[in-house]
């Protein structure tokens, strides 16, 4: 968060001097008399970070820029209206990349013959994967869902775990604690062995890195040779312990299950009588939605669709 220490650079309160300060920090000046600025990309801007007192903590305001991320684009010009609620939060299953929506063509009936009533928009829409869509069915194949088919899908979700919830609170309780935890000791073994994996390995480049300074001081090694070998030797520390940091972040994480468990019944149990979907009811459940491909199995077409729920992940 690039503006979260500007202010103290600040010589004084007034408008013009905070607009300024603000821009200098996201965009470079082409010279010292030019008014022309270059935006830096975001991946490329420092980031000071803890140099106040946050006004809202940490995970509230990545969750807000999780929210903001995941709002559709406007389309404009377009035959078919639909707003799409799934944006952000469905995927393929195969590659990993987001589903867009896609609209029939123009010019098709906007009556459904078998009923023969008016279409609504969701009606006419579709999700296919953005690989396949860019790059063809070499890299990935469609993974096509018809939108109304996804709704009434996630929708029937959502009101059965809730059912489930509702009906037996314990027992709902006891089986998603009893996953989590399994879960929970299957995913800290492995983070706990790759995290002893780093820590051996930096332990081991410390030890080639005192031998070879002993070879350069007893002349076995030159200058030149032992600085080449020690350059590549000296990244790979840093990458290592910033590994090791994320893991400690997701050990601390994975112990607050019970307290996640606790929030997704409150969160489940409150829209128990939901008919319809839309953004907030998305956003509070569900953390994204994985379209596996279409096959046939017996002469019957089947697609997996699996959703991961916020707190407690797939059911």
């Amino acid at each position: 968060m690039p503006y979260l220490f500007v202010k103290s650079w600040l010589p004084n309160r007034n408008k013009r001097n905070r607009d300024t300060i603000s821009r200098r920090v996201t965009t470079h000046q082409k010279g010292i008399r030019s008014n022309t600025y270059n935006i830096i990309p975001r991946e490329q801007r420092e980031v000071i970070e803890d140099c106040h007192e946050a006004i809202i903590p940490k995970a509230e305001w990545e969750k807000v820029q999780q929210l903001i991320d995941r709002r559709p684009p406007i389309m404009t010009g377009n035959s078919c209206p639909y707003y799409n609620i799934f944006h952000g939060i469905i995927y393929c299953a195969t590659c990993g990349k987001s589903m867009q929506v896609r609209y029939e063509k123009v010019g098709r009936t906007s009556k459904d013959r078998r009923i023969g009533k008016e279409r609504e928009p969701i009606d006419k829409a579709y999700y296919i994967c953005q690989t396949y869509n860019r790059l063809g069915k070499n890299a990935c194949t469609s993974h096509k869902i018809e939108a109304r088919d996804l709704y009434n899908l996630v929708l029937a979700d959502i009101q059965e775990v809730a059912a489930m919830a509702l009906k037996d609170k314990e027992a709902f309780y006891n089986r998603l604690s009893s996953r989590m935890e399994k879960q929970y000791l299957a995913d800290t073994d492995s983070l706990k062995k790759e995290y002893e994996s780093l820590a051996q390995r930096n332990q081991e480049t410390d030890d080639t890195f005192i031998s070879l300074y002993a070879d350069k001081a007893k002349g076995i090694l030159t200058e030149k040779r032992f600085l080449k070998l020690t350059d590549a030797m000296e990244k790979e520390p840093e990458s290592n312990q910033n590994r090791m940091q994320e893991i400690a972040a997701l050990i601390s994480e994975e112990e607050h299950s019970e307290g996640d468990v606790q929030v997704f019944m409150g969160e489940s149990r409150r829209y128990a009588a939901i008919t319809e979907l839309d953004e907030t009811v998305l956003n509070r459940l569900i953390n994204r939605i994985l379209i596996g491909e279409p096959k046939k199995v017996d002469s019957v077409k089947t697609q997996e669709v699996r959703i991961v729920y916020n707190f407690v992940g797939e059911l």
